[in-house]
């Protein structure tokens, strides 16, 4: 035991940090409310973000890259998962198990994916998971089962895809980031569920069309070329 907990580096924390919010955001969904299991999938999503940034400034650890995408399995594959079958298997459960597990299954894929090939500067292949768990999460507050479905499918799709998409690294994009965070929870404490939802619905509507918004400003001469190995 205590030769593992020192192979435990700063980052490794906030992993299991992701990890807990996702199983407290199962147990929330169990109980029925959705909208708090919501919030503990945004929040896992901010503690993976801190997991990067600690690591790049600090060093990762030898378990580092295993931990965290352990912790992303729970959090933005099996909880957004749970959570859908949760919130409309009582009128459409073998639907939403049959896609539960297909959403799951290319969660895994893709991290998989991310852990044996070689790292790309600049940009994942496919739609990160913690993107895709925050879209199912928020998607379950607009429009009913429908939208949540296709989303589901969409994201399982985009995942195991090899569409380009950036990392969220530049400094810039921290105030923005940082509003949308504060408007959508500012309107989930004043019960307005459905308009925070939408907030973050379209802050990920933003990320999920930045690879056509790339490649046409690269075919402007706006931006280099793209460098994929």
């Amino acid at each position: 035991m205590t030769g593992i907990i020192g192979l435990v580096r700063l980052p490794d924390g906030a992993s299991i940090l992701n990890a807990s919010l996702g199983y407290a955001s199962i147990l929330t969904a169990s109980e029925g409310d959705y909208a708090l299991s919501a919030a503990l999938i945004l929040l896992a999503m901010a503690a993976d973000g801190l997991d990067g940034l600690l690591a790049r400034r600090v060093g990762d650890g030898p378990l580092g890259i295993q931990i965290d995408s352990l912790a992303d399995v729970l959090s933005f594959g099996a909880a957004p998962a749970y959570l859908a079958w949760a919130a409309f298997g009582s009128d459409f459960g073998s639907a939403f198990s049959i896609l539960g597990v297909f959403y799951l299954a290319c969660g895994i894929l893709r991290l998989a994916r991310f852990n044996v090939t070689a790292k790309k500067n600049g940009e994942f292949q496919g739609m990160p998971i913690p993107g895709a768990g925050a879209f199912v999460a928020a998607s379950i507050f607009l429009d009913g089962h429908l939208l949540t479905a296709l989303v589901m499918v969409s994201m399982s799709l985009l995942m195991i895809s090899t569409v380009p998409y950036p990392k969220l690294r530049d400094p810039r994009l921290v105030p923005p980031v940082l509003a949308v965070g504060a408007f959508a929870a500012a309107a989930w404490h004043l019960g307005d569920l459905r308009l925070s939802a939408g907030v973050v619905f379209l802050a990920l509507v933003g990320y999920l069309t930045s690879p056509v918004v790339i490649e046409l400003c690269r075919r402007r001469g706006k931006l280099p070329p793209s460098r994929r190995g």
